[in-house]
């Protein structure tokens, strides 16, 4: 797509619908935030490995985390480009050589990929497609090593879930995962709130939990497991609530660790949560934090249910509203915001997002701020650790090719500590 309904299907895909949601629960005086100069550091390490096309040899808006296999390659989705404009899996190989393995036609197949995928031990990748099927409701799939694209399962779109977008987590051969729609209850339209769901490589689906909107919360993301098997993942809110963070035992019960109140704890968590051996959490909300910035926190949960706060976002010049969790690398903290930052960048007043880090001691430092040009703008995906102790990730906007417009068609980056 080459116009506006590009940014609309964009903001559908995950990059701003979280944000959509949790900005009826909110009111954000941004003219009244103080602009504050955060720390910058070590900017030159940042470089940018491949820019996205658009065309169909190639994709655009990486939505999705990067994957890495033993011999140093990443792969990763594009919600759209390709052949057919629906979506491709793609490959980089260590000389950052982009090659599309599969591109997604938008009907059968699925199409509008942005959750990160899963590599089996067998080299098969998978991963969900959040549009497309024969109703419409989604896929889970699986590509083989050969390029071979089969569809594990197909969402019906009503109590089985509707819209996977998240990653999906293998616990003895079986994947995990969410649905932003579907279910049961009045979330989205009558929609449905979302489900957690679980299917065999064999493709039979079982419903795990239908979120009712309630305490429990709407649109569900982010699950992670625990070594018994346990699964943990976010709401971006719910009534009378802006989100929650919960927990799925091995026997299906359900648990809410946290309410977010929407105050200095944060508001509309999303994003892939961190748990450590200790049965610590650490998170991000989007909004929520300081009063006069409203621009999210990273939070920690610890294994006895304390919550506490690790950083505010206090001005969007030091960044805003990161819609990833962070990583966690030897216990520095390394994270996104999707604003803040540059805020004479592409996306007038409002910034393309900053990549930071929280230090052992706590210190906050911005290592880039994406401008929105040939650096991308916008990361809407998860950071990745290679094996060679850079960071890696994507931009969903930006970039030197300008076959998307101003806005750009997206970018794949590496940062060096």
């Amino acid at each position: 797509m080459r116009n506006a309904s590009r940014i609309s299907m964009t903001r559908k895909a995950g990059l701003l619908s979280r944000l959509g949601s949790i900005s009826i629960l909110m009111s954000f005086a941004i003219a009244l935030i103080p602009i504050v100069a955060a720390h910058s550091v070590e900017a030159q390490t940042y470089t940018i490995i491949h820019n996205f096309s658009g065309e169909p040899n190639d994709g655009s808006d990486p939505l999705g985390g990067l994957v890495q296999d033993a011999s140093g390659n990443f792969y990763g989705t594009t919600a759209h480009g390709g052949e057919f404009n629906g979506g491709t899996i793609f490959k980089l190989d260590t000389a950052n050589v982009e090659t599309v393995l599969y591109s997604f036609t938008g009907e059968t197949d699925g199409s509008l990929p942005q959750g990160n995928l899963f590599r089996d031990p067998d080299g098969d990748l998978y991963g969900t497609a959040s549009e497309g099927s024969a109703q419409n409701g989604g896929v889970v799939f699986k590509l083989d090593i050969n390029n071979v694209l089969t569809v594990v399962y197909s969402f019906q779109g009503n109590l089985d879930g509707a819209g996977p977008s998240g990653n999906l987590v293998s616990i003895n051969g079986v994947l995990y995962g969410t649905t932003e729609f579907g279910g049961r209850g009045g979330c989205n339209g009558s929609g449905g709130c979302g489900t957690i769901f679980k299917v065999t490589k064999a493709g039979k689906e079982t419903v795990l939990y239908q979120f009712t909107g309630g305490a429990d919360g709407f649109e569900p993301s982010g699950l992670i497991r625990d070594a018994a098997g346990n699964l943990y993942g976010v709401t971006i809110a719910g009534t009378n609530n802006f989100g929650a963070l919960f927990k799925l035992d091995t026997m299906n019960h359900f648990t809410v660790l946290h309410t977010f109140t929407g105050k200095a704890d944060g508001a509309g968590p999303s994003g892939r949560l961190i748990r450590d051996v200790n049965g610590n959490i650490r998170g991000a909300t989007q909004g929520g934090g300081d009063p006069t910035c409203q621009c999210g926190v990273i939070f920690k949960v610890d294994a006895d249910g304390n919550f506490k706060v690790l950083h505010t976002f206090l001005a969007r010049t030091g960044g805003a509203e990161p819609l990833t969790g962070p990583l966690d690398d030897a216990g520095t903290l390394y994270g996104l915001t999707g604003y803040g930052g540059d805020l004479n960048c592409l996306v007038q007043g409002t910034g393309c997002g900053v990549l930071f880090k929280i230090g052992n001691t706590g210190q906050y430092s911005v290592l880039h701020r994406f401008t929105g040009g040939g650096d991308g703008e916008v990361p809407a995906a998860e950071l990745t650790l290679g094996s060679d102790g850079s960071i890696y990730g994507t931009t969903a906007g930006g970039g030197k090719d300008t076959t998307c417009g101003a806005i750009g068609c997206g970018t794949i980056f590496r940062y060096t500590p």
